[in-house]
């Protein structure tokens, strides 16, 4: 059952004993009325869990893959047009709203909680956390409750914080973190495995992490008029800590086991714990032709990992939005890629992966690609190049495959895939982001949107070919949820007339 989203935030607070305060990150306070101490340990592990199950559940954020030619829908289904016309409705995606606010309650708690000494790393990282959230949010959504965020039962109606002012904030909060992870004192509570699922209590990658995040936040306003000193002020006071580089992704696992309701969340949308298919899963999305046709023009050998052939060694897609009588029928169409190996299990490196296979949060290829940005853009000191091909063979070993495929790929005389001849024809940036989408593909959905929204990268994308679509390219934010505008009405008015087609996300110049 869908839930208003004032509800959930009310009975986390409640069920963690969180008090209130007056200032949305503020852990000073304490309400006599309730418990002045969360069990920090069993409540991180449930939110880091929660973020991850919504980031990777495809349907909740699967319009990017449809419209941005990586997936399409299958000839077996009837086309959703609320996606193929570009008729978005309020209902549309609100779960994902409403699951975020659900885990940032439970951060909150956390930070309410953590007001000794010793809780330092618990309070980082909660702050660290909802700025995730809160990034993703905006990313999605624009002005979002922020500052009135998580103040039940006293604010049960939280006004809209402008996004930008959010986005400057979340920098405040992020180095906040930073410090105190930094300063922490000897007797800090260090924080188990089992309740960092993420990154087992390494508190280096933790900074990491933070500063790859921020990064992240800076670079999307990269192109705005005006932000450059305030971008590279940003970078410059965190640069020591360094990001995440090869072999350090954050990754989630709770622990997943093969059992209902307790695997893989990308993984059990299409496969069940007896490894059969779940209705209207795989044999739902098909794979979409700008994918399928940039990865044979490249010569991509990710491409069957990516997708299935439909016969040895053939890969098709089709365009989002075409009518049935266009349609490849599905035996001549891609499936999302997934490969039973010849002793009987699951190979893990594939897109759908396994059911015990880590949710990404934050992959290294992903951080690495937003550094070759950043470099490219001047914005950091490094090598555009090793960046650049750093960030595609940490894809190619991510999905299972080697080095030395790697360095074949990245040598061949491809303009596409070559840094020098994209150097050449003075196509760097566009090289950097393209090869970021053809990597994020099932991956980063909310990342892949936003890069495109403010760059305008992959170039010659087919949205949809639907005859009736309401517009030439399609929204470029959500609506606001209907159940916010159930119960929150006034605010969300407040924010004014919310257009998906022209209402911008602050930092999209185009």
């Amino acid at each position: 059952m869908k839930k208003n989203i004032l509800i959930i935030l009310i009975a986390g607070l409640m069920a963690f004993g969180s008090s209130c305060s007056k200032d949305f990150l503020s852990v000073n306070e304490v309400n006599p009325n309730s418990p002045s101490k969360v069990n920090s340990n069993l409540v991180l592990p449930s939110a880091l869990n929660a973020i991850a199950t919504t980031m990777n559940l495809p349907r909740r954020f699967d319009f990017v893959y449809l419209w941005h030619g990586l997936w399409s829908v299958s000839a077996g289904y009837s086309q959703p047009q609320n996606l193929t016309q570009y008729k978005l409705i309020n209902s549309n995606y609100q779960l994902a709203f409403i699951e975020l606010y659900s885990a940032g309650s439970n951060l909150s708690s956390i930070e309410k909680s953590s007001t000794e000494a010793n809780d330092v790393y618990y309070l980082a990282i909660a702050k660290i956390m909802q700025a995730y959230i809160f990034q993703n949010l905006v990313d999605c959504w624009g002005d979002v409750p922020y500052t009135d965020a998580f103040k039940a039962p006293e604010q049960l109606k939280p006004t809209y914080t402008p996004q930008q002012e959010i986005y400057e904030d979340l920098i405040v909060q992020l180095d906040a973190a930073m410090k105190m992870i930094q300063d922490a004192p000897a007797s800090a509570t260090p924080i188990s495995g089992g309740s960092d699922i993420m990154f087992a209590g390494n508190m280096s990658k933790w900074l990491k992490f933070a500063n790859t995040l921020k990064l992240r936040i800076l670079i999307h306003q990269s192109d705005m008029s005006g932000r450059d000193s305030y971008i590279r002020t940003a970078i410059a006071n965190t640069a020591s800590i360094g990001y995440l580089g090869a072999g350090e992704s954050a990754l989630i696992n709770p622990g997943y086991v093969i059992s209902q309701g307790k695997m893989n969340p990308f993984y059990e949308t299409f496969y069940n714990n007896a490894g059969t298919s779940q209705s209207d899963g795989i044999t739902y999305y098909f794979a979409g032709k700008d994918a399928i046709d940039f990865y044979k023009g490249t010569n991509d050998p990710r491409i069957g990992k990516f997708f299935q052939p439909y016969a040895p060694d053939s890969y098709e897609g089709n365009y989002f939005g075409q009518l049935p009588d266009n349609l490849n029928s599905a035996s001549t169409t891609s499936r999302l890629g997934y490969i039973v190996n010849s002793d009987g299990t699951e190979d893990p490196t594939t897109m759908i992966g396994n059911g015990t296979k880590s949710s990404p949060m934050l992959t290294d290829f992903e951080s690495i690609f937003i550094q070759a940005e950043a470099a490219e853009r001047g914005f950091i000191a490094g090598n555009v190049r090793s960046l650049y091909e750093s960030a595609v063979t940490q894809s190619f070993l991510y999905m299972g495959l080697s080095v030395g495929e790697a360095a074949a790929y990245l040598s061949q005389q491809n303009a596409d895939a070559n840094y020098l001849l994209a150097l050449e024809a003075g196509n760097v940036r566009e090289l950097v982001l393209t090869q970021k989408w053809a990597a994020l593909n099932g991956i980063a959905p909310v990342e892949i949107w936003t890069d495109y929204r403010r760059t305008g990268f992959p170039q010659g994308l087919i949205f949809s070919v639907d005859p009736a679509r309401s517009n030439d390219t399609p929204p470029i934010r959500l609506l606001y949820p209907q159940d916010e505008l159930n119960v929150n009405n006034a605010n969300v008015l407040a924010v004014g007339t919310i257009n998906a087609f022209t209402s911008k996300i602050f930092w999209q110049t185009r």
